[in-house]
């Protein structure tokens, strides 16, 4: 996957990309994203399988709103939700793009 490949596939909220694809291009994703937000890049994990995890790059003062449109029908007002647990673990499994 090229770089302008990730770039694509992260304009949808929905859709998340294979970290070890982004790994490769994580000087020139930190320099692309950090110019493109106002506040510093974020690797929001989406997913953790044994053998791969997905995520997404969003910025940290927008992280609650990219979980809740990734999730879709997550209700972000309503702890009692159904994919509550899910967001948690988005929440902590975070981290900041330069630390990746």
């Amino acid at each position: 996957m090229k770089i302008h490949e990730i770039i694509t596939a992260l304009e949808d909220p929905t859709q998340s990309v294979l970290i070890e694809k982004m790994v490769p291009y994580k000087k020139s994703l930190l320099a692309y994203f950090s110019s493109r937000f106002t506040s510093e890049p974020v690797l929001m994990i989406t997913d953790v399988f044994n053998a791969a995890q997905y995520g997404r790059i969003e910025p940290a003062a927008d992280l609650n709103d990219a979980i809740c449109a990734y999730l879709d029908d997550y209700d972000c007002a309503n702890e009692e939700s159904e994919n509550f647990g899910t967001y948690e673990t988005i929440c902590a499994d975070s981290i900041a793009l330069k630390d990746l």
